[in-house]
């Protein structure tokens, strides 16, 4: 039976969230533990309180030797330059000696911090310290020691300037003055001629003089700038910021809970949702019966109980079988080992059926439960359909059916009895007939003679459906799998394993049997122990013909009906 729902080829985003609702629990502790550790360090990482003077710079008057122009700006001066200078040893050096406690410039430089307003000339001096009147008396006396230090290299440059003038003047007034002896006594053109070269000396002289007067004039009253902000009294830590460290521990804590949620679902050997079952075992949920413990809000570990057609859940199953139905319709059932091809068949026998294998990935009641109710499904869609309780537990299927305990699967395998005798009708399902596993505390001994077995069930029903025992705890579903139909895993989620489902696939893929997809059941109730199977194993089981001939009577016992259950030859 072909699907023609591949499954997933690789995580999608709704993957990702079925991820966060799964470890919700990790991610949520990684927030919280990112809370307490900011709250930790808000608390002890010591306060530090930051104040801010703010300078406004004036142009020195010296752009064309300072080289104010020069800088990122159209304005007078070059902030970026002035920023560095705010860092400088000499600046910080001055500012030490201004501050007490003598401390080290290198130690000033780490509290300082410098910003410069855009399309301004204006110097914001921010200085951090552990106190708000250290922060306060630092950024005033940093504001004031780079005035003082910006003042005295104005000063300077006017003053080296000034004195290169003055010695340049005072060079002409001597070479005027030896010119004017020299010539003394000069007639004629030698005296017109004496009488211009000192005219331009003194012209040289003039134009000095000219250049000296605003700069000496400059140099009295240089200003490098003021103070228009004063450093004020901080009123509240700059750092520790509260809100700041909670967000970002809580952030730090959610990357940290995400990764650590992806690392143990990567790790996790078990499959918890449809998304994962798809995409591990590269083939799709063909019937979802997970959704009831999320739908109602009660725990998860419940069986999906016997279905009808009033629930959401019961049409779900429905239409699974009318796949089941219409994927099988063209399809001949599989020939037994030693039986006749089926075109030399007697025709006086009932047409072969089809046998579907539901095993379980883990021990329990999750593969018997998704076999009652595909059988269910099957029944009440019209089909004539027989379940096989072959799943040594069987609490699960008379839970769900009604049904008492009574003779079964095991008295055919072990006494060779007719199943046709062994069968039951559940009140509930008219078209369903079951072979429960027999005498209780024993495991029916499928293995010796499987192929014989699904031999002899075939002609009983349309659809013959085995409940196998989970294919982790015994073999029986591959001793099965080579003569059936199709092979079904059923998925417990949260409890089965990955490469449980991965090999039930492969072992389909290896003995010929389609598996055409999985069915998903909720997580159950811990399973009890399994029933040991009777020893010696006896021979395979033999026809209901054989079994009359070698009597010489009638057919052999019969169960008694109980107020759940009718014989099956009672309705027939």
């Amino acid at each position: 039976m072909d699907t023609d729902v591949p499954g997933s080829s690789g995580p999608e985003l709704k993957e990702y969230t079925a991820l966060l609702r799964r470890r919700w629990r990790l991610v949520g502790a990684g927030v919280l533990g990112g809370l307490v550790l900011a709250t930790a360090g808000v608390f002890a990482v010591p306060s530090t309180y930051t104040s801010v003077a703010v300078v406004q710079v004036h142009p020195t008057g010296m752009a064309e030797f300072t080289g104010e122009r020069s800088g990122r700006l159209t304005g007078d001066v070059n902030l970026d330059s002035e920023a560095q200078v705010v860092l400088s040893e000499r600046v910080t050096a001055r500012m030490a000696e201004a501050l007490p406690g003598d401390p080290a410039p290198a130690d000033l430089r780490e509290r300082i911090d410098v910003t410069v307003p855009s399309n301004s000339n204006i110097l914001e001096l921010h200085y951090s310290a552990r106190s708000p009147e250290a922060a306060q008396a630092g950024a005033d006396a940093l504001a004031a020691s780079y005035l003082e230090n910006r003042g005295e290299q104005a000063r300077a440059v006017i003053s080296g300037r000034l004195a290169a003038l003055r010695e340049e003047q005072e060079g002409l007034y001597e070479r005027l003055s030896d010119l004017a002896a020299e010539n003394a006594a000069a007639q004629g053109a030698e005296r017109v001629s004496a009488d211009a070269q000192a005219d331009a000396l003194r012209q040289e002289i003039g134009d000095l003089g000219n250049g000296i007067s605003p700069l000496s004039a400059l140099h009295e009253t240089v200003s490098p700038g003021h103070v228009i902000t004063p450093a004020g009294l901080p009123e509240s830590p700059s750092s520790p910021l509260p809100p700041l460290w909670l967000v970002a521990g809580a952030t730090l804590g959610l990357i940290a809970g995400l990764l650590a949620a992806l690392v143990r679902d990567r790790l996790d050997p078990r499959l918890h949702d449809t998304e994962d079952t798809a995409r591990i075992g590269t083939v799709p949920v063909l019937l979802d019966l997970s959704s009831p413990g999320k739908r109602t809000g009660r725990s998860p570990d419940r069986s999906p109980g016997l279905l009808t057609d009033d629930e959401p859940d019961g049409q779900r199953a429905n239409g699974f079988a009318h796949l089941v139905r219409a994927r099988l319709a063209d399809q001949s059932p599989a020939t037994a080992p030693g039986s006749a091809p089926a075109g030399e068949a007697d025709p006086d026998e009932p047409a072969p059926g089809h046998v579907i294998v539901v095993a379980g990935t883990t021990p329990g009641r999750a593969g018997t439960a998704a076999a009652v109710n595909l059988a269910a499904a099957l029944a009440r869609t019209g089909s004539e359909t027989l379940l096989v309780c072959a799943d040594p537990r069987t609490g699960t299927a008379a839970e769900l059916l009604g049904l008492t305990e009574g003779p079964g699967l095991t008295e055919v395998l072990v006494d060779g009895e007719d199943p046709t005798q062994l069968e039951v009708r559940p009140a509930d399902v008219p078209r369903l007939r079951v072979l429960r596993h027999g005498k209780p505390g024993t495991a029916a001994p499928i293995q010796g003679g499987a192929a014989e077995l699904v031999e002899l069930l075939r002609p009983h029903a349309e659809f013959v459906v085995i409940a196998a025992a989970a294919v982790n705890e015994r073999a029986d579903a591959h001793a099965l799998a080579a003569s059936a139909d199709v092979l079904l895993p059923v998925v417990e989620l949260g409890r089965s394993r990955r490469a449980d489902l991965t090999g039930t696939v492969t072992a389909g893929e290896r003995f010929g049997v389609t598996v055409p997809g999985a069915i998903t059941v909720p997580r159950q109730p811990d399973p009890g122990p399994v029933p040991s199977a009777p020893l010696p194993v006896p021979p395979a089981p033999r026809r209901p013909s054989e079994a009359e001939a070698e009597a010489g009577s009638g057919p052999g016992r019969t169960s008694k009906p109980n107020h759940a259950e009718v014989p099956a030859g009672s309705r027939r």
